[in-house]
């Protein structure tokens, strides 16, 4: 994990993050609200999200926690896509298991991201899951404070649907056993993304979360931008081992991630300066 996330899940969060704030994307007037912690630890507990409050009242999201179940001794906590056809969340499906993304503070939510990460509507996405003691080396939310997840959600506007993107913020035990769900927000004009975190008054930051980066996952490639000196990309397999290191200069470059083997690889982006990483996902 970089610095830059380590200080996020230390809730040094965007209350001060001048250069997101000022982005012609963060213009927008985001419905923020601020949950009562609500955290699920018993046996298929759950709590269900209406993101929009529709007057319907249908159920967008909901998150289900399970403690060892079954002789298997099943434990792990979910995101399940409700309501409309077409709800998801961001994130990649990969050998018949769904896996959400667990993102930075002011990575985009948008029409340009994947929204596999809850494998379809009612499916579950996979935040955590243990079995006999053995975790799934895949997950990306074991033991994770302060969580985004970003979600894509479908209203109707007019007896016509229409999209929304927002995200939601849990905890999740490293043992497996508990979540917590806290805030969420969403940008209630359709069609339009946002950034991870965006409106939420956070507050605490003591450096600005700012990188001279730009490191993304978008379908089958890695882009990534260089704004200073140039820098040298990795990638690193959940094993540990390297697959691939080259230079770049500054610039906008795209690697085509296809020529790898499939599962999920650590993208490391770094110069002398600075280092970013995120996990991506061949398949």
């Amino acid at each position: 994990m970089n610095e830059k996330k380590k200080s996020a899940e230390s809730l040094k969060y965007i209350g001060a993050l001048s250069g997101i704030l000022a982005s012609p994307l963060a213009q927008a007037q985001i419905e923020y609200v601020d949950l009562a912690d609500t955290t699920l630890n018993t046996n298929n507990a759950f709590y269900d999200l209406n993101i929009d409050s529709d007057s319907l009242g249908l159920i967008d999201y909901r998150f289900i926690q399970y403690v060892d179940t079954s002789i298997f001794r099943v434990s792990g906590s979910f995101i399940q896509a409700r309501g409309n056809a077409g709800n998801s969340v961001l994130g990649l499906d990969y050998a018949n298991y769904a896996y959400p993304f667990n993102l930075s503070p002011g990575d985009s939510i948008g029409p340009r991201q994947v929204y596999k990460g809850s494998g379809g509507s009612s499916a579950l996405g996979q935040l955590a899951l243990e079995i006999n003691d053995t975790g799934h080396v895949n997950d990306q939310f074991p033991g994770a404070l302060n969580g985004l997840i970003g979600l894509r959600f479908r209203a109707d506007v007019n007896d016509t649907i229409r999209e929304f993107y927002g995200w939601v913020r849990v905890d999740v035990a490293a043992d497996y056993k508990s979540m917590t769900i806290k805030d969420f927000a969403y940008n209630p004009n359709y069609g339009e993304g946002l950034t991870a975190g965006e409106g939420a008054p956070w507050i605490g930051l003591e450096e600005e979360l700012e990188s001279p980066f730009l490191l993304q996952q978008l379908g089958g490639n890695l882009h990534f931008k260089i704004e200073e000196a140039a820098a040298e990309l990795r990638l690193i397999g959940l094993d540990g081992k390297e697959v691939y290191r080259q230079s770049f200069a500054q610039g906008e470059h795209r690697l085509e991630l296809a020529t790898f083997e499939r599962g999920i690889y650590i993208a490391q982006l770094a110069n002398t300066q600075q280092q970013e990483e995120i996990r991506v996902l061949v398949y």
